[in-house]
C-alpha cells in the first residue's frame, strides 16, 4: 500500500490537483476523542485528590519492630572475590 499512496501523490503532483479534503465530521470526531481523554484525566485527578483527603491516607503508619540486617542485606548480596 505505501507504493500505491506514493504513486497517487506523484500523480497528484503531476496533475497539480490539491489533496482531497478530509471526510466531513473528521475534526469533530478528533475533538470528541480529545475531550473524552481530558475528561478521563480530570476524573482520575479528582479521584486522587479525594483519596489524598480521605482519613485512611492521613493516618500515620505503624512502625515495624526493629530487625537487624543480615550481612547479605547490608552488602546488597554482592560477593567479593579475592584474587
Amino acid at each position: 500500500m505505501p507504493v500505491w499512496s506514493e504513486l497517487c501523490a506523484i500523480a497528484r503532483w503531476l496533475l497539480r490537483q490539491p489533496d482531497p479534503p478530509p471526510p466531513p465530521g473528521t475534526g469533530q470526531a478528533i475533538q470528541a476523542a480529545e475531550q473524552a481523554a481530558a475528561r478521563r484525566q480530570l476524573l482520575g485527578l479528582a479521584e486522587a485528590e479525594r483519596l489524598r483527603n480521605s482519613r485512611w491516607h492521613s493516618e500515620p503508619t505503624q512502625p515495624n519492630a526493629y530487625q537487624p540486617l543480615t550481612l547479605g542485606q547490608r552488602t546488597g548480596y554482592q560477593v567479593r572475590y579475592d584474587r
